[in-house]
């Protein structure tokens, strides 16, 4: 997929997007935090059972751990509820010209509020393999990643709510 910049969002004619950037270092998180409040959304964009991810009012916080291989992206609805946490496995989380990035490695997972994990994107992970996009390693890497993830995700919906929920407080008394 390629690299993802955080600033993706910022300057677009289709929406007013508010975009913070903290660093933070402690025991919980050593890197760049990015936060997103929308405005004006005319490309809304819904998941498939029509729930809106990306609307009017929404806040996303996306978190850039330079010392792991996993972009994690709260998503916030117009009243602060959590939508969704959105998890990418990534080659490489890195920083150029002051702008975090991913490298994006396809895998994906999502845990819900109600604290379903979900595995996406296996199919594009191994059709990326297969057109050689993707070397061995770094798909046994991916795959690795998200098992341990999802191993570490399970039953611990409580904590990752108080760890992004710290968050969103921290942006929106900005």
């Amino acid at each position: 997929m390629g690299k993802r910049y955080a600033d993706r969002h910022v300057g677009r004619k289709n929406q007013i997007t508010i975009y913070k950037i903290i660093s933070v270092a402690n025991n919980e998180f050593t890197g760049d935090i990015c936060y997103y409040k929308f405005k004006d959304v005319l490309n809304k964009i819904t998941i498939p059972n029509g729930e809106p991810i990306l609307d009017d009012g929404h806040e996303w916080l996306e978190f850039y751990d330079y010392n792991s291989k996993i972009k994690l992206t709260a998503m916030y609805d117009e009243n602060a509820q959590i939508i969704e946490w959105y998890f990418d496995i990534a080659r490489k989380i890195g920083k150029e010209n002051g702008v975090p990035y991913e490298d994006d490695l396809y895998l994906d997972i999502v845990v819900k509020p109600t604290g379903k994990i979900n595995l996406l994107d296996e199919d594009e992970l191994q059709a990326a393999y297969d057109r050689c996009e993707v070397n061995k390693e770094e798909y046994d890497m991916a795959k690795n990643q998200a098992n341990q993830l999802i191993k570490r995700l399970e039953n611990n919906k409580a904590k990752l709510e108080e760890f992004t929920n710290k968050y969103l407080k921290v942006f929106q008394n900005k």
